[in-house]
């Protein structure tokens, strides 16, 4: 019995090492983490807070770019991080906030190994790039800026001129998403910018599948530790499928003219997950399809709040129980909470197709995705702790875009 044990453990690590394709999102390194959505209490260091780990899953060195977004879409900070082969950084999110970065620095700014330690088969290097970005030094930047604002719907002068970039909830909780980028040097710049990507991986990004992921939103006052492994998103710039070429689908499509300079695969559009009623909210992040700008506060960027192409709820037996209108995936990244979803039934299934109902932009109706369930057991209150769980993805914006239900 424990042989046979042994041997499936063996086979399961095997299949999620050996299972790498480009158009499928896979348990494997990525040279993009998308960390889909956070929460971060930003007046009290004991309410919720959201916690990254990014892992070099490599021998080699590299550098990495992390980015905050806010959840509709606009970038408002980056800091540079530094990773000794198979090193890993905890990034807190709530120290963040507070300007408090985590310190990182490449052999050239660390020559004694006293902030990024190497292993004894981990390489460490210098990144001359680094001198003014790493070893506490890019601090300054973020200090002079209002994140909190920034990812709470307030008026923001820093970043949008006295606009607003994000969804105010009236709650002082921070939210947005993360991107976490293996670079080629240290950098100010975010996706999108001049020569950030260059089709082969020689702009600031690189091509290299050698970093991955995870993060936990950790809410103790109510009761919800969700745990989840980052998106993992690989590059390639030789497959037909994120080569660069005009009118591609590619993760950062929209912010490098749909044109696959990035060479990074898109997410997935449809997606089916268990749900449960009352027990059931839906962490999201969807694709605009277009760069999005500030806006006057108290409204909202063009083109969201967006709706979807189908939502259907199954029961058990596997009959469609609901289909709903209404707008629960409504900005880049959020929470669906139950009540907004078509959760009718004790024990079921939801398919949600979040691309658009009618064609818009270079993309067409076209919008990649991801869901993860928060699930509370049933043998616990409905508002106790929950879990997070990845829905099962349903068609690659690059090859089966648009599936259906009927």
């Amino acid at each position: 019995m424990l042989a046979r044990l042994l041997a499936l453990v063996a086979l399961s690590f095997y299949s999620l090492t050996a299972t790498a394709v480009i158009g499928t999102i896979d348990p494997v390194p990525g040279s993009t983490l998308l960390f889909p959505h956070f929460e971060v209490d930003t007046s009290s260091p004991q309410g919720v807070n959201t916690v990254l780990t990014v892992q070099n899953a490599s021998a080699s060195a590299t550098m990495v770019n992390v980015v905050l977004w806010t959840d509709y879409g606009l970038p408002t900070a980056n800091f540079n991080v530094y990773l000794t082969g198979y090193d890993q950084q905890v990034i807190d999110l709530g120290l963040v906030f507070r300007r408090r970065l985590p310190r990182t620095a490449s052999d050239g700014q660390d020559p004694t190994d006293s902030i990024s330690p190497q292993g004894p088969i981990s390489q460490d290097i210098n990144f001359a790039s680094c001198n003014n970005y790493l070893n506490g030094q890019e601090s300054g930047s973020i200090l002079s800026r209002d994140l909190v604002g920034a990812h709470s719907g307030q008026p923001n002068a820093d970043y949008f001129g006295g606009q607003c970039g994000s969804m105010n909830y009236s709650d002082g909780i921070a939210r947005g998403y993360v991107t976490v980028d293996v670079t080629n040097q240290c950098t100010g710049d975010v996706p999108g910018s001049p020569g950030y990507f260059s089709a082969g991986g020689g702009g600031v990004a690189g091509n290299r599948n050698i970093i991955r992921g995870d993060y936990a939103i950790i809410d103790a006052a109510n009761r919800r530790n969700l745990i989840d492994d980052a998106v993992s998103i690989e590059a390639n710039g030789v497959d037909p499928l994120t080569s660069a070429g005009p009118n591609k689908q590619s993760f950062y499509g929209r912010l490098v003219g749909h044109g696959a300079i990035d060479n990074r695969e898109p997410l997935p559009t449809a997606w089916a997950g268990t749900v449960t009623l009352n027990r059931t909210d839906i962490d999201y992040w969807r694709d605009p399809g277009v760069p999005l700008a500030p806006f006057a506060c108290g409204t909202g960027p063009a083109g969201l709040p967006a709706g979807q192409q189908q939502l259907a709820q199954f029961n058990i037996t596997g009959n469609i129980t609901a289909t709903p209108a209404g707008n629960p995936f409504a900005f880049v990244s959020g929470t669906a909470a139950g009540a907004t979803l078509p959760i009718t039934e004790p024990l079921g299934w939801l398919f949600a197709n979040l691309n658009l109902s009618a064609p818009s932009g270079p993309y067409g109706a076209i919008r990649q995705s991801w869901l993860s369930f928060r699930s509370a057991p049933q043998a616990i209150p409905a508002n106790g702790p929950r879990y997070l769980v990845p829905g099962i993805q349903l068609g690659n914006a690059a090859t089966a875009g648009n599936p259906s239900v009927p």
